[in-house]
């Protein structure tokens, strides 16, 4: 496996250097599960046929989170001002 320097950018315009290895298909195809193992602690790869790159494989960038706001419901429910008065199905029971 060969290992090279790619840039990556972010969001922020901050560029920061990420280790990617060449691997071949032949050894790509015998290794997954190790490679995949690698991938998910944020190393990535090219698949190389020949010498030249045909695929990356790379961590999945993580989805941003929802940002909840609160209140932002207010106003939208209604509540009758008898809600818990006794039914007149239960008043035996009581």
């Amino acid at each position: 496996m060969k290992e090279k320097q790619k840039p990556v950018k972010y969001e922020q315009e901050e560029i920061v250097s990420v280790r990617v290895q060449e691997v071949g298909a032949f050894e790509a195809k015998t290794h997954l599960s190790s490679i995949l193992q690698k991938v998910a602690h944020g190393e990535t790869f090219y698949v190389t046929k020949h010498g030249k790159p045909i695929a990356e494989i790379r961590p999945i960038a993580a989805p941003a989170k929802k940002i909840r706001v609160l209140g932002k419901g207010r106003g939208k429910g209604w509540m009758a001002p008898d809600f818990d008065a006794p039914l007149e199905d239960f008043k035996d029971y009581m």
